[in-house]
């Protein structure tokens, strides 16, 4: 197999919102080596249709950091939470001046609503394509020193004298090995290890493993999201929030709401939604008959409908994994806890989440983050011997990880099972192992790790929250 040897100052692993950040705010004076799993628009942050939350346009940002704080249900750092909402408020002039054209309503600036905002605070471009706008936008401004490269896998990162120096993987099905003096993690979330998700397919928690096997500490990686309305159609797709932001109503086969019982109607908290609706007995549909100039403001969703042959008035929907609030542990300016490894985006526990993500946060964290990131990326030297262990790899055909996926699908959702986590903890414990890797072979080593990873933590959090129930149940007897 022939091997491609990079040498750079710093090496970025993924091309969304919070990888272009960092790639963008870095010294021009570094050469920096951006790489793409897949290709660089299929990221989830192109996906992103709802917009950009801040408070640019209020007097302060206590609104947007009391609603973050509630809903993350208060397990959200509030330090954290304040660094985000205060430099937050400056972001989109930030992307203004790198070329971001939001969407007006004649002089004044088109905010949305969506769920758990206290008021309209959320900034669009395109209507509901945000993430596909912002995107091209800044990925045309990165700098010449910059160099992206596409189609890249990386599988292992590499340790030298306890800092990571770099990482191996593959440039298509060519072995490549880079050399690094920072290496910033940036690759997403875990939403592709299953099926029923709004997220990439390539998106499968990579950087978790990546991270863990130098040492790297990860935290409350059982906290996942799951959005309350996917389409219901045999492919998933997001139906954003700034739908019910903008009057749509989660209705009932017979038009009642379903969440007439809580004060914030069809806009209260994602979990709350989520669980409401994997309850309900029978379909539920998003009643769009009070939303304004709905093929203007949502071209993405309408387009979308008619290629299912789905009445735009009346939508069908589910709840799909979104996003993954546990991550890699960094502190506030994305340091791991293992020297040269910083990470930053939905694979970093940033600890401004907690327990539920608030919509549009997660594009503002990217932005507020990222930028932290590259003003704290310290360079180490890259003359030290770069020395590559011998990599393994499990060794399974397509069909059987086929079927160890369906079986990740089975707990990777919003009421998981411990039988159906132990069966496949058991199952995947000690699989055959071969020193003849492939790219095939070492991304489905990557996912099923990962998966393992999450398996372990959701069961603890069940585990605990099951004896938690028992415990209240007897003292309840007792009382």
């Amino acid at each position: 197999m022939s091997l491609q040897l990079e040498r750079v100052d710093v090496l970025i692993i993924g091309a969304g919102l919070a990888a272009v950040t960092v790639a963008l705010h870095l010294p021009q004076t570094l050469n920096v080596l951006l790489v793409s799993k897949r290709e660089v628009t299929r990221a989830n942050s192109d996906m992103a249709q709802g917009g950009i939350a801040s408070s640019y346009l209020e007097p302060s940002s206590v609104d947007h950091e009391r609603d973050t704080l509630v809903a993350s249900k208060m397990a959200a750092i509030p330090e954290r939470v304040y660094m985000l909402v205060e430099e937050g408020r400056s972001a989109i002039g930030d992307l203004e001046r790198f070329g971001v054209v939001f969407d007006r309503d004649g002089a004044a600036y088109a905010v949305g609503r969506e769920g758990a905002h206290g008021m309209n605070r959320i900034f669009h471009v395109g209507g509901d394509e945000t993430g596909r706008h912002v995107m091209a936008t800044l990925r045309r401004q990165l700098p010449d020193n910059v160099t992206v490269m596409e189609h890249v896998l990386i599988d292992t990162l590499v340790k030298t004298d306890g800092c990571v120096s770099g990482a191996t993987g593959y440039n298509g099905e060519t072995r490549l090995h880079v050399q690094a003096g920072a290496v910033v993690l940036a690759t997403g979330g875990i939403g592709g290890l299953i099926d029923w998700t709004s997220n990439c397919r390539s998106v499968t928690g990579d950087g978790l493993v990546l991270a863990e096997e130098v040492g790297a500490r990860l935290t409350n990686l059982s906290r996942i999201q799951f959005h309350p309305t996917l389409l219901a159609v045999d492919s998933p797709h997001l139906v954003t929030e700034a739908l019910r932001g903008a009057g749509a109503m989660l209705v009932d086969s017979s038009g009642r709401p379903v969440m007439a019982h809580h004060p914030l109607g069809s806009l209260a908290p994602r979990d709350e939604v989520a669980r409401t609706l994997t309850r309900h007995d029978g379909p539920v549909y998003l009643d769009t008959s009070r939303v304004e100039r709905i093929k203007e403001r949502f071209p993405k969703l309408v387009a979308t409908c008619d290629m299912h042959g789905i009445d735009i008035r009346r939508i069908p929907v589910r709840p799909g994994l979104h996003f993954h609030m546990g991550g890699v542990d960094v502190d506030a300016d994305g340091r791991t806890s293992v020297a040269g490894l910083y990470a930053v985006g939905e694979v970093a526990d940033s600890g401004v989440h907690g327990m539920n993500r608030l919509a549009s946060n997660s594009l503002l964290e990217c932005w507020v983050f990222g930028k932290r990131v590259a003003a704290a990326v310290t360079v180490e030297e890259k003359e030290k011997p770069f020395t590559v262990d011998e990599t393994t790899v499990y060794e399974i055909s397509v069909d059987l990880f086929s079927r160890y996926r369906q079986q990740i699908g089975k707990w990777l959702t919003i009421s998981p099972q411990i039988g159906d986590i132990t069966s496949f903890l058991e199952n995947t414990h000690e699989l055959p192992q071969t020193k003849h890797v492939s790219r095939q072979l070492s991304e489905q080593t990557l996912s099923l790790k990962a998966a393992r990873l999450l398996a372990h933590a959701v069961m603890r959090t069940e585990a605990s929250n099951e004896q938690n129930r028992i415990t209240r149940t007897v003292d309840s007897i007792f009382t």
